[in-house]
């Protein structure tokens, strides 16, 4: 269960860092005045693979008797629906978007507010 509890911490730590890049990369798009590309949708397509994988393991460890350790499991739980659900909803709703440089801002605040997510999580569960 300890080597399932580090990958869980390993894994919410390399998906603020691929938040940040993300947000990043969308910044510098606009900046460029490019529209996003396939580089920044295949980045954001493995950093939700990385949360899913996150959130498979976090159930997994939760039906394991973990959530009776977390002081406030239910918000943990529902802070790791919100990153789950979030990127590909604000890609469903964002690809309509005409203009390029709205959507890669948008996209941007999206990363960066995921960023914010997970480590909410991280730190509802430590408290």
């Amino acid at each position: 269960m300890g080597t399932l509890i580090l990958l869980h911490e390993g894994l919410a730590r390399t998906s603020v860092l691929l938040f940040i890049a993300l947000g990043v990369m969308a910044i510098i798009s606009r900046l460029r005045s490019q529209p996003l590309g396939g580089s920044w949708y295949g980045a954001a397509v493995i950093a939700e693979l990385v949360v899913v994988v996150q959130f498979v393991l976090g159930f997994v460890l939760y039906s394991q008797g973990l959530g009776e350790n977390l002081p406030r499991a239910f918000v943990h739980i529902l802070y790791a629906c919100v990153a789950l659900v979030t990127l590909p909803a604000a890609y469903g709703y964002f690809s309509r978007i005409e203009d390029e440089n709205v959507k890669s801002i948008l996209m941007a605040i999206v990363c960066f507010f995921l960023m914010e997510v997970v480590i909410r999580t991280g730190a509802v569960a430590a408290v």
